[in-house]
């Protein structure tokens, strides 16, 4: 259960979410660390909801089990708290590679949502070296699917690409 994909999903989902959260009340990414156990805790039925709802989803068993689970059994908190400690060091590096290869765009002027999905995508792609890109790639464009207008997941995909070319080149 610790690896199935529902919980994988929803901790992306929802540690993208928290970094919209940050961007939306201009809080400081300084303080991610101790916001997540909040944000977590003040979301935990939604979380609980959406791991349901995408084990359900992602199981070929239609009396999948999905009695008396817990937070942990639904997010793999290890795995938001390196995204967590990856902002709050690399902001600026993360930043900087958007800027850079968002033509005609900048962190400042963007949507949230994009922008939020763009740095926990290019955390991974760039800091975690455990995930593989394509991965990260792809799951980025499904939250931009999922989460932003129609234009969205070229663009974020067209930035990821980039990102990727600059690293594998050095």
């Amino acid at each position: 259960m610790k690896s199935d994909k529902a919980r994988k999903v929803t901790s992306r989902e929802y540690i993208m979410k928290l970094i919209y959260q940050i961007e939306m009340n201009k809080e400081d990414i300084e303080n991610i660390e101790e916001r997540l156990d909040i944000f977590l805790n003040d979301n935990l039925e939604y979380i609980i909801n959406r791991y349901e709802e995408l084990r359900l989803q992602y199981s070929n068993n239609p009396n999948v089990e999905l009695n008396n689970i817990q937070l942990d059994d639904a997010v793999d908190r290890e795995y938001m708290n390196i995204i967590c400690e990856n902002l709050k060091e690399n902001k600026d590096k993360i930043d900087e590679l958007i800027n850079k290869y968002a033509k005609n765009w900048s962190v400042n002027r963007m949507p949230k949502v994009d922008l939020s999905i763009l740095r926990l995508a290019i955390c991974e792609l760039v800091f975690i070296e455990e995930i593989p890109s394509k991965v990260s790639i792809n799951e980025a464009i499904e939250l931009a699917k999922l989460y932003c207008d129609d234009k969205a997941p070229k663009f974020i995909n067209g930035i990821l690409g980039s990102v990727v070319n600059e690293f594998e080149t050095k």
